[in-house]
């Protein structure tokens, strides 16, 4: 028998925040227009056609934190963060991780609030990234470019570095932070 979710919330036109009745469990589900297509309140089966990617919520202080990001998070960074995710499977035949969808928005929605106030963004491991990631240097600069078409702000390449790691962290399912380590060990 399929499992029902009940939708609470729609983020975005591709990303919805369920729960599934039974449990109690939250899980956000992502699906072409799933956004479009269900509103709060309405249910969707587990077998659905348009889902592509479920995954669930596993503890209460993820739950809150989810929560709480999506209350801060503009929806026009998770819908570029969804089409980023699309481009790198294109590009790498890789799909990237779950937490590649929390990560990387946060990172955006926090670095165009620095370029926007004129804070410098420095990346002292920006030489090694493009020679020891050039792949995720490359996708990072087309999400670059779709970043400075969005929000109307310049781009530098050290923030390109930067983009470059959640890349390849979430093909690789490698924390940031861990890759910034590396780096730094070279």
């Amino acid at each position: 028998m399929a499992r029902a979710f009940r939708v609470e919330r729609a983020i975005g036109n591709n990303v919805l925040l369920t729960v599934e009745p039974q449990t109690g469990r939250e899980y956000v589900i992502l699906g072409k227009g799933l956004g479009f297509a269900l509103k709060a309140g309405q249910t969707i089966e587990s077998t659905d056609t348009r889902i592509e990617k479920r995954f669930r919520l596993d503890d209460t202080g993820q739950m809150k934190q989810y929560h709480s990001y999506l209350e801060e998070i503009d929806p026009a960074i998770i819908e570029m963060t969804e089409r980023i995710a699309d481009y790198i499977k294109q590009k790498t035949g890789a799909e990237v991780t779950p937490k590649f969808y929390f990560a990387l928005p946060s990172h955006i929605q926090f670095a165009v609030y620095r370029l926007r106030n004129g804070m410098d963004i420095v990346n002292p491991f920006l030489a090694e990234t493009k020679k020891n990631f050039p792949l995720e240097y490359g996708i990072a600069a087309q999400l670059a470019e779709r970043l400075k078409a969005h929000f109307q702000v310049e781009i530098p390449e050290d923030e390109i570095g930067f983009l470059a790691f959640h890349v390849y962290s979430g093909i690789h399912n490698i924390p940031v932070g861990q890759l910034i380590k590396q780096s730094d060990q070279q």
